[in-house]
């Protein structure tokens, strides 16, 4: 577009140039009619086939991108066009009876109340989660009580991430780690024991808890969300036979909800493959009949100008070039601390971290700040004694400081995709 206003300034002075009025008009004839007409058609035609390439090379590599976000519960719109409650269980306005506290507690030892948000690094989530048996709780159930309570790891954020990862490979679509902060600073508040004198028939209206100097980093009521939607969609007609006599193709309308996000598909009894064709989904599997499919969509769009977000939204975005769709197609290996650090700055994370340099060292060396955010893929073919340590070194530039190690935790767990042969991780300095 650039080029195309240079060359018809270039024309205009030109035509300036010229006094003859019969000449300007032929001139300026000749240029409308004839040459910028050819010079458009071939930058258009030249766009069209780098269009053509790099659709050839790869898909988008950030079609199914995840965007991830914490927000108050008193702010969250469950009407929001782009973005939803991770769990649909945060929603709900729950109420306890003494009674369902106590089975809990014989059956399982412990009963999760409520879940808190974390606001600190994430040596200091480690820290607080280290000493979980020395806080003390009062609720209110008629009167107000004491009780023993405990700080725990919440894990249904990370089960919800978990399920994420076998949805994109029931899909055949590759995985891409989530940049999910957030979650690894929630915290179950779980009740460990009750007095005895507490009537089973009563009700928690209130709680309250004292977590000493750590008080200063726990939040109530902080909902974490992403920009994935659950839905259930029905086939359309029946089922149509496959040449192979084994499987069927669905169909599932997505008119409804739009052609510019992207849709995962689940059943237990398996599928063989999942194309979108327009407004429709078709499914392939072993499935004869039709029926509601749990479909998961991946919502597309940005956000809105009345959009306000507690904390910073991360995405698992990914710079998308000739180079990058290049390097997917042909997978060729990262070898270079360069072609390292072109990796990590593709992420644009610059204004929170920064990369510096990255060392190979033994497994004792040196310690690590950071931890795998892809915890639910294990290596079972690798032996993991022995490996050496990849350690990347980020310089801290946001104001987010407490944000900084689960991002570069983020870069790292991406990182240690590239270099299974080693043990990676990182290190602010």
């Amino acid at each position: 577009m650039e080029q195309i206003e240079e060359m018809k300034a270039m024309i205009r002075e030109e035509i300036q140039s010229i006094t003859n009025l019969e000449e300007r008009i032929v001139f300026k004839n000749l240029m409308e009619g004839v040459f910028l007409e050819l010079y458009e058609t071939n930058v258009r035609m030249y766009r069209m086939l780098e269009e053509r390439v790099m659709n050839d090379l790869v898909y988008d590599v950030n079609r199914y991108l995840i965007r991830t976000g914490i927000m108050e519960r008193g702010y969250l719109d469950n009407s929001h066009h782009l973005m939803s409650p991770i769990c649909d269980s945060d929603l709900e306005t729950q109420v306890f009876e003494i009674s369902e506290v106590r089975k809990k507690l014989e059956e399982e030892g412990r009963f999760c109340l409520t879940t808190v948000f974390l606001r600190c690094d994430a040596m200091e989530v480690e820290e607080v989660l280290k000493n979980q048996d020395n806080f003390t709780g009062r609720l209110k159930a008629g009167e107000e009580y004491p009780v023993s309570i405990s700080l725990e790891p919440s894990r249904r954020y990370r089960q919800e991430l978990e399920h994420l990862y076998h949805l994109f490979m029931k899909n055949g679509i590759p995985w891409k780690t989530i940049n999910a902060p957030y979650l690894f600073k929630m915290a179950d508040i779980c009740i460990t024991s009750l007095p005895e004198e507490i009537s089973d028939d009563e009700v928690i209206t209130s709680f309250g808890a004292d977590f000493g100097e750590y008080n200063q980093f726990v939040q109530y009521d902080m909902i974490p969300i992403w920009n994935v939607r659950h839905l259930k969609l029905e086939s359309v007609g029946f089922p149509v036979a496959c040449s192979d006599h084994e499987n069927y193709e669905h169909v599932i309308s997505i008119r409804d909800y739009g052609t510019d996000h992207a849709y995962l598909v689940e059943e237990k009894a398996g599928i063989r493959s999942v194309r979108q064709s327009g407004e429709k989904l078709l499914v392939t599997g072993k499935i004869a009949n039709a029926k509601k499919w749990d479909v998961f969509m991946i919502r597309s769009g940005s956000d809105q100008k009345i959009d306000r977000y507690t904390y910073p939204v991360m995405e698992n975005l990914r710079k998308d070039g000739f180079a990058e769709r290049f390097q997917e197609k042909t997978r060729q290996m990262v070898k270079t601390k360069g072609e390292l650090e072109r990796f990590i700055r593709g992420f644009g994370l610059e204004e929170f971290i920064e990369y510096k340099d990255c060392a190979l060292l033994e497994q004792n060396q040196e310690s690590l700040e950071t931890y795998p955010m892809n915890f639910f893929m294990e290596d079972e073919i690798r032996d993991r004694s022995g490996k050496k340590r990849l350690v990347i070194y980020f310089k801290a530039r946001g104001r987010e400081k407490w944000l900084l190690r689960d991002l570069a935790s983020f870069i790292t767990s991406e990182v240690q995709e590239l270099y299974p042969e080693y043990e990676c991780g990182g290190k602010l300095l």
